[in-house]
């Protein structure tokens, strides 16, 4: 593949130095962004992983990492806007999320990495998949249906941790237990909930992760994905949950 088949959702880096920018630059803001967990020898389950930006990463810092994606028969959550034909929104998305796939593999090509990537339904994870150290959901739970269940199903597979990163909603006490529902706009499709720290760590608490840390940080993003917009450092929180 070449890079007009890609969607560059992260800024990535080519093994020779080359930037490609993405609308998430997460450079610099790594360790804090997946709450500072030591990663070496531990093999992660990383849901969502979009271009790679921290599959790679976390790969280079001695992680073995699988990552989860829709896509093939398995697409991705739409919110139901009323008087549009939600399946002909379903291919455009879905065609967005496939270029976003091939950024993964153009840089996995490019790095020689041994990550791997497979395609299924968060919510009931391929029974071939084995056990995982670590879970990480890297700002995908605003954009899913039902977040409690795939963090129960990450859960399922986990055994020493979970991360959970999102962002960080003004006007939300981080410490109270909230979720508002769509309200990036009635049009919206795939921002699904706006979600406090209080209730990622109730949420962890109740799975047996009771052992909790939230940690605050901003990292770089060009709203609406648009890169001939300047960057703005948007407000983020990351809960990571140990088993008790």
């Amino acid at each position: 593949m070449t890079r007009e088949d890609c969607e560059w959702y992260h800024t990535s880096v080519l093994r020779d130095g080359e930037v490609i920018p993405g609308a998430w630059d997460l450079r610099g803001g790594e360790a804090v962004y997946l709450g500072d967990v030591a990663l070496g020898g531990k093999r992660v389950l990383e849901l969502g992983p979009a271009s790679g930006y921290l599959t790679f990463w976390m790969e280079r810092s001695g992680a073995d990492v699988v990552g989860v994606e829709a896509g093939f028969d398995i697409a991705v959550d739409l919110l139901p806007v009323h008087g549009r034909d939600m399946f002909r929104e379903k291919q455009i998305i879905m065609d967005v999320v496939d270029r976003v796939h091939n950024s993964w593999w153009f840089v996995h090509e490019d790095v020689q990495s041994k990550a791997k990537l497979v395609h299924g339904n968060i919510y009931s994870l391929p029974a071939d998949l084995g056990s995982f150290d670590i879970a990480i959901f890297g700002a995908i739970l605003l954009h899913l249906r039902d977040p409690w269940g795939a963090i129960a199903e990450a859960a399922r597979r986990t055994s020493q941790c979970i991360v959970v990163t999102d962002v960080l909603e003004e006007g939300i006490d981080p410490d109270t237990n909230v979720m508002r529902f769509a309200t990036a706009g009635r049009d919206a499709l795939t921002n699904w909930w706006v979600t406090s720290p209080g209730t990622i760590v109730e949420m962890l608490t109740r799975l047996g992760f009771s052992n909790t840390r939230v940690g605050y940080h901003s990292q770089m993003h060009h709203l609406g994905h648009q890169l001939d917009e300047p960057a703005m450092a948007m407000p983020m929180f990351t809960v990571v949950g140990e088993r008790a």
